[in-house]
């Protein structure tokens, strides 16, 4: 059995409670986050694509045209994903269909390949687990299980580990990227998501770390992140904005003494390196400035500054000055005070997190106890 001989129906309701406004729709590099599922799982080459939501709207019907899916909506509504498999597995034009959340941005189709061969006998569902973790939402049902489903919801019983209990169902646990399995549900996770995105469509994933003062601990936070991403295999760059200038050699140095007669460009070159100091008249972006480092040779590019981090950044909070929380920002760590936001909070020494985050942020997997974080949210 083959992707082709499967149906895939993505659920998507519409109560999106914890995000404050239809998820469905939020816009991610171009397209809306529901798009973009129905793009990949049109080009993972199902047989057929269910589209199943709670109730028939003009964009879900202009969607489903798009994309040349089939939409069904929910015979009761606030059933939730229940109401979804339900009417999804009776649409079914296969025996064997993949439940997807609509809102997984980052789930790859390959992984169902690892459930197909447990497709057979009586099994009903094949289940994967994360972490341990039961993941109903990226599961393969049998189209008759979806009888079952329909007859839980008439009797009042729609949460998905009691309809479960009473199929057959073949767990399979499994060892990849919890980033996969990564759910936008609330902003904050809206936020992790259009960083990870932003870093997708780069060379090379850039983190900014900045913080609204100097004194709050940027240049330490950086010294402890690198040997701990070190660990983890990434090599890594960093780029820092200086607003009082510098000055690389001392005076009466043979650089010194170049850029005094008026060299607009000083570079020494030596055994283990070289440096390159050269003159502007205004100060250099910092995509500019990366474009100069030897490519292929850095796994992550860090940038540090006040005020200019590009998205994805992480803003440091030690109570000097007022932080400002715009589109850029995916993490706020602080210490001494914290500031109502729908931002993922931390404390600043919370270097564990930091370096999840950063992996996340730029599409490292995520294995056992890193994942929890981003599977729980």
């Amino acid at each position: 059995m083959n992707l082709s001989d499967l149906t895939l129906i993505v659920a998507a309701g519409g109560k999106s409670t914890r995000m404050g406004r239809d998820k469905r729709f939020l816009p991610l590099d171009g397209e809306s986050l529901l798009a973009r599922t129905l793009r990949k799982g049109r080009a993972a080459g199902f047989r057929s694509i269910v589209l199943a939501a709670e109730g028939e709207r003009s964009d879900l019907t202009a969607l489903a045209k798009e994309y040349g899916v089939q939409l069904v909506t929910d015979e009761i509504p606030a059933q939730g994903p229940a109401a979804a498999i339900a009417a999804g597995l009776g649409a079914a034009k296969t025996e064997w269909a993949l439940v997807l959340s609509a809102d997984m941005p980052f789930y790859d189709f390959e992984l169902v390949r690892a459930l197909l061969p447990e497709a057979e006998g009586e099994t009903q569902v094949v289940l994967p687990t994360l972490l341990g973790y039961w993941q109903p939402l990226t599961a393969l049902y049998r189209r008759d299980a979806g009888m079952t489903f329909a007859a839980a919801i008439a009797r009042g019983d729609r949460k998905l580990g009691i309809i479960l209990r009473e199929l057959v169902v073949r767990e399979l646990p499994l060892t990849v990227d919890a980033g996969l399995f990564f759910n936008v549900n609330t902003p904050a996770a809206y936020r992790l998501a259009c960083g990870r995105l932003a870093n997708e469509q780069r060379a090379c994933p850039i983190l900014s770390i900045a913080a609204p003062a100097s004194g709050t601990g940027k240049t330490t936070f950086i010294e402890r992140l690198i040997p701990l991403l070190h660990e983890r295999g990434v090599r890594t760059a960093v780029i820092k904005s200086d607003s009082h200038g510098f000055q690389l050699d001392t005076a009466g140095k043979d650089t010194a003494r170049f850029t005094a007669a008026g060299a607009e460009a000083v570079a020494v070159s030596s055994p283990d390196g070289y440096f390159i100091q050269q003159k502007t008249r205004t100060r250099q972006d910092f995509q500019n400035l990366i474009a100069k480092i030897i490519p292929n040779s850095v796994d992550l590019y860090i940038t540090e500054s006040r005020s200019r981090g590009v998205l994805p950044t992480l803003l440091l909070d030690r109570g000097l000055g007022m932080p400002e929380i715009d589109e850029r920002i995916v993490a706020y760590f602080a210490k001494g005070r914290s500031i109502d936001t729908d931002v993922l909070k931390f404390d600043l020494d919370d270097m564990d997190t930091a370096v999840r985050l950063a992996l996340f942020l730029m599409g490292r997997p995520l294995y056992g106890a890193d994942g929890e974080m981003f599977l729980m949210m």
